[in-house]
């Protein structure tokens, strides 16, 4: 360390600034998160150091340049710490100053470079010291100052506080929540308590029974360092969506504490007792595009975690004509397709590669399930149709490799038959000439596992009442099947739709007394399912997924949970299912007899541990997936990637990139960039092993070779 004192002009000319680092990110959420640090927070934006920093007319002390003092012994910042509280975007910034302590026992303030490591919260000047609060984001700080390669850190806190009052109430109206009775305000309908909510999510609307018209309620939203309260009101049947502002700054705001709701009815002047969740909020943004069947439209749809609607995935052509590529073997049916509506091509079970590039969706042919497939690019723009098998194809279902070369289709007679998918043709392999009948193919995330449904009793693919679950090597060179095995029974009951985690180590399927959620005469029979995950190796019982499938629920809503499909990636420490469910959604949708045969289908996220304990129930209840239209039966959803995207272009996470890295523009944005030389991976970037990631060995770790969260934080 370099003790020895120099001339103050000089010292203007060697402030040190932080550069970034090869660990060091571009990308992410705005809360810390283990590395991976926020859009905007790179070093050298905003003043917080790098090579755009500037000293500016730093408050340097003058003192005598010779040796009357002695070395430096010690740097501390005045005061060692601070909170800011924001009260409804205003605030004040605290100041600090740097004290030297020399040789001989005397102080001296300094003039120093500061820097501040969570920008997201607040910017200090470089080099004056003072911090001012960016008024979105709370929590908690380092605030560093450097002198002569000497470094001297201080906390700073960052607390918002934000009142919306809608109601027009009163301060002394506003009092009166203060002194609640034992009363119950109300009872929650929705969301469900201990929900685990990711960052960059739409707000969800609070829904609860009780109270009359005319009450007023406050809505208290809580956590360590964002604090909300909305007065307003409510009446029957009470829906009050979360302002997305405040929606926001909670989430980015949590560091992995409890979010708190407390929501509190006040009539006639006295208020009531608070009805009460808390809510976990993952580390992390969903990523990637759900891609799901509006069943009453014969559409296929797309949502990403975010967006506020859906968007239709591609125009499937007219049902009375037989589009392009026509399929061969046409047998002059009129119209050729069934109509989804609107004359349009009914599209149904469909399926997407992990990556994004390729669709593959069976094309409903007049008076038949059993009907052709095709596949679509899913890069071009719009999406290209690439092939459409023979009309006389009898495919039911279809399963695609990652990268969407190969496809596995499953037809009426539950054969399996593996083929390229972008031609259809059929290829020998070994689920050639199986002696029981099979269905719901699905690949693993790394391109080495085939897992589907065995032994199957049944109909179709799509329906069926008894089945096991069995799982096959896949060699993607050679495209060769082997090593057959079965990994959970299914006893009396069946096993349907199998998907894998992101890291292929884990299966997550439907068990229960029938594989459609509606079926019969009438369709007035339900199948009832739940969720469940068994790991590959066949060596644990299956765990039940209990509180993502809904134990908590009314029991017209229980055990009505189907078609589990998992996101690709892991955030957060989690991995993200998403299925769907006819069951209550809050006072939007609700049923007092089977809500599945009021065939009201929607889709549901749930969040499950990544570091599933043996025999312990690793999911959290669900939330109804934000955007959809409740006006459209929505099933079968498909999590994938969108299509990588090429280098130069805007990103927020590496696995988005063709190369696997994004990293900032210094521009305040995030760009893909070629693979770094050298370095580690920040969290969302491409990885091979554990040792590739920043900060591996303290709860990351490469999952699905993308660095993530090894479990929740």
């Amino acid at each position: 360390m370099r003790h020895s004192r120099i001339p103050v002009l000089a010292l203007g000319v060697l402030v040190a600034f932080g550069a970034v680092g090869a660990c060091s990110s571009s990308s992410g959420d705005t809360a810390s998160n283990g590395g991976q640090s926020g859009a905007g927070g790179a070093s050298g934006t905003g003043g917080q150091g790098g090579p755009d920093a500037s000293v500016g007319d730093a408050p340097f002390d003058v003192i005598s340049t010779d040796s009357a003092h002695g070395s430096l012994v010690s740097l501390s910042v005045v005061p060692s710490t601070a909170t800011i509280t924001v009260t409804n975007g205003l605030s004040a910034p605290a100041t600090f100053k740097a004290m030297a302590t020399w040789q001989d026992a005397t102080t001296s303030e300094v003039g120093v470079s500061w820097s501040f490591d969570t920008p997201q919260i607040a910017l200090v000047t470089p080099g004056g010291g003072v911090v001012t609060a960016n008024g979105e984001v709370g929590g908690v700080g380092t605030l560093t100052a450097s002198f002569e390669g000497t470094t001297a850190d201080a906390s700073v806190t960052v607390n918002l506080e934000v009142t919306r009052n809608p109601a027009n109430l009163s301060a002394a109206d506003q009092a009166v929540f203060g002194s609640p009775d034992g009363t119950p305000s109300g009872t929650m309908l929705y969301p469900y308590d201990k929900t685990v909510f990711a960052r960059g999510l739409p707000a969800p609307e609070l829904m609860w029974s009780g109270g009359a018209a005319g009450d007023t309620w406050l809505i208290h939203l809580h956590e360590a360092h964002y604090d909300a309260k909305i007065y307003t009101t409510a009446d029957p049947p009470s829906d009050v969506p979360i302002p997305q502002d405040i929606w926001d700054g909670l989430t980015s705001s949590n560091a992995g504490e409890d979010a708190e709701l407390d929501v509190l009815r006040s009539a006639g002047g006295q208020a009531h007792a608070a009805m009460h969740e808390s809510w976990t909020v993952a580390q992390g943004s969903l990523r990637g595009t759900i891609y799901y069947w509006a069943v009453n439209t014969g559409q296929i749809m797309k949502i990403g975690p975010g967006a506020t609607s859906p968007d239709v995935v591609f125009d499937s052509g007219p049902a009375d004509q037989l589009g392009t590529p026509a399929p061969v073997n046409y047998n002059g049916a009129q119209p050729p397709w069934e109509s989804g509506g609107n004359n349009k091509r009914c599209v149904a079970c469909h399926v997407v590669s992990k990556d994004g590039s390729r669709l593959a969706a069976v094309f409903e042919k007049k008076g038949s399930t059993a009907s052709p497939w095709g596949t679509l690019d899913l890069g071009a723009n719009p999406p290209n149709l690439m092939q459409i098998t023979p009309y006389d194809s009898t495919t039911i279902y279809l399963a695609l490799t990652p990268d969407g070369s190969i496809a596995v289709q499953n037809d009426s007679a539950m054969n399996m038959r593996l083929a390229l998918a972008s031609t259809g043709q059929v290829l020998p392999s070994a689920l050639d000439g199986f002696a029981d009948r099979t269905a719901d193919p699905a690949f693993a995330p790394n391109g080495n596992l085939l897992a589907f449904s065995s032994n199957v009793s049944g109909y179709y693919p799509v329906e069926f009442y008894r089945a096991d679950l069995d799982v096959m090597d896949y060699d993607p060179s050679s495209k060769a099947l082997s090593n057959r095995r079965t990994v959970a029974q299914g006893g009396s009951q069946e096993i349907a739709f199998p998907s894998f985690s992101p890291d292929s180590k884990w299966i997550l399927f439907q068990m229960g007394d029938y594989s459609r959620a509606r079926y019969g005469v009438g369709n007035d029979q339900t199948g009832h399912n739940d969720l469940y995950m068994v790991d590959v190796a066949g060596q644990q019982q299956p765990i039940s997924l209990a509180k993502a499938s809904g134990a908590y629920l009314e029991d017209r809503n229980q055990h009505r949970s189907y078609q589990p499909t998992v996101n690709p990636v892991a955030v957060g420490g989690y991995m993200w299912i998403v299925f769907f469910s006819p069951r209550d959604y809050g006072n939007k949708m609700q049923s007092t007899t089977d809500p599945t045969v009021q065939n009201r289908k929607q889709l549901w996220v749930a969040a499950v541990d990544l570091n599933a304990q043996p025999g312990q129930d690793p999911s959290h209840p669900a939330f109804w997936l934000p955007g959809q239209d409740l006006s459209t039966i929505n099933m079968s959803g498909y999590w994938a990637l969108e299509p990588c995207r090429q280098t130069g272009t805007a990103c927020n996470d590496g696995f988005e990139c063709c190369t696997g890295f994004c990293r900032s523009d210094g521009d305040g944005g995030s760009t893909c960039v070629p693979p770094p030389t050298g370095g580690c991976s920040n969290l969302g970037e491409k990885c091979t092993t554990d040792g590739d990631c920043c900060a591996s060995g303290t709860g990351v770790a490469c999952i699905g070779g993308v660095c993530g969260q090894a479990g929740p934080q």
